[in-house]
């Protein structure tokens, strides 16, 4: 096989430089005949849609997961306990996660909502935030607990716990969130 690939390099650098693209097809067609596969590149994971309010649905179920099977979920096989999860369904480790940019998508929702609940919406809103920021900010010390002066597995027993408490609030307020905007669990 790697005879085949160097023979495959070899045919398009004799080529030399310049566009010469009918003799690159052939020349990969003829590499795909004789089983050398050709490494593409994987395709950037999908950004999270900002105006569709259904990843708040999502965002909520995977929360409550996360509470149902919360120590399973934050320890490692190792048996090291992880908070990585808890930032995972904040929205904060990947563009395909639905929680991703959440305040985007709260802006955008906000005309989906009863103007006569605006002030509910604006007080959900607002704690949905602040608990959002505390328990990824629990959750980062955590992860660097151990590390940390005067930190330990003890210190990351504690920031876990915080975070744990703050997601559970997270959820509370998200759900009046998806209330609001009359959405389906």
């Amino acid at each position: 096989m790697a005879v085949v690939a160097q023979f495959v390099c070899a045919l398009l650098a004799a080529a030399g430089p310049g566009p010469r693209p009918a003799l690159r097809r052939s020349v990969l067609t003829s590499a795909a005949a004789f089983g050398v596969g050709v490494a593409l590149p994987k395709p950037p994971a999908r950004a999270a849609d900002p105006n569709d309010t259904g990843r708040l649905v999502l965002g909520y179920k995977e929360i409550e997961g996360l509470l149902k099977n919360w120590d399973e979920q934050t320890t490692t096989k190792e048996g090291a306990r992880n908070a990585d999860a808890v930032r995972k369904v904040l929205g904060l480790r990947s563009t395909s996660d639905p929680l991703f940019q959440l305040d985007k998508l709260l802006q955008k929702s906000v005309s989906k909502t009863d103007p006569d609940r605006l002030e509910e919406w604006i007080a959900a809103v607002d704690s949905l935030s602040t608990h959002v920021n505390n328990a990824n900010e629990f959750a980062y010390t955590a992860a660097f607990g151990e590390y940390n002066p005067g930190g330990g597995k003890d210190q990351v027993e504690k920031y876990l716990e915080m975070s744990r408490k703050e997601l559970v609030l997270v959820s509370e307020e998200l759900k009046k969130v998806i209330d609001l905007l009359n959405l389906a669990v």
